[in-house]
C-alpha cells in the first residue's frame, strides 16, 4: 500500500515538473503575445523594389507590425546574381511602433563591386525591439523583383 501511495506521489511530482517546464519553454504565437500585452514583431518583405542610381542601391519596401516601446529597428539584405559574381547589399532604418502595419522603404546600397540590375533577388529582412519586460526580433525571407 505504501509502495502504491509513493509511486503515485512520485508520478505526480514528476508530471508537474515537466509541465512546468513545457510552459517555461513553450513559446506563444505572436497574435497571442499581441493581444496578452507582450511583445509582438512581424516584417513582410514585398516586391518589386526599385533600382536607385543605375544599380547602386535598391530601395525595398516592407510592412512593420510592432508594439515595442518607442521605436524597432530594421534589417534588410538583398542578394542578386550579376554575371558571373554576386551584388549583394545590406541598409537598415528605425521604426516608430505604433501597434498597427506600416510601409516602410529601406535602402539597400550595393557592395563588393557589382550593382544590381532588374530581375529576380532575394531580400531578408529583421526587425528587433523591446518592451518593458523582453526583446525580440523576427525575419522575413522572401524573393523579390527588382525594377526600375
Amino acid at each position: 500500500m505504501r509502495t502504491k501511495l509513493r509511486i503515485r506521489a512520485a508520478t505526480a511530482v514528476v508530471a508537474i515538473l515537466l509541465g512546468g517546464l513545457l510552459a517555461l519553454f513553450a513559446t506563444s504565437g505572436p497574435a497571442v503575445a499581441f493581444f496578452s500585452g507582450g511583445l509582438f514583431l512581424d516584417v513582410q518583405v514585398d516586391s518589386p523594389a526599385r533600382l536607385v542610381a543605375r544599380g547602386a542601391a535598391v530601395d525595398v519596401p516592407l510592412e512593420v507590425t510592432c508594439n515595442a516601446i518607442g521605436t524597432a529597428f530594421v534589417q534588410v539584405s538583398v542578394t542578386q546574381k550579376a554575371g558571373s559574381g554576386v551584388a549583394e547589399g545590406f541598409g537598415s532604418t528605425s521604426v516608430g511602433c505604433t501597434g498597427s502595419g506600416q510601409q516602410v522603404i529601406v535602402r539597400v546600397q550595393a557592395s563588393g563591386g557589382k550593382t544590381f540590375k532588374q530581375g529576380t533577388a532575394v531580400a531578408t529582412a529583421f526587425v528587433d525591439g523591446c518592451n518593458n519586460v523582453t526583446c525580440g526580433s523576427e525575419r522575413d525571407s522572401e524573393v523579390i523583383q527588382i525594377q526600375r
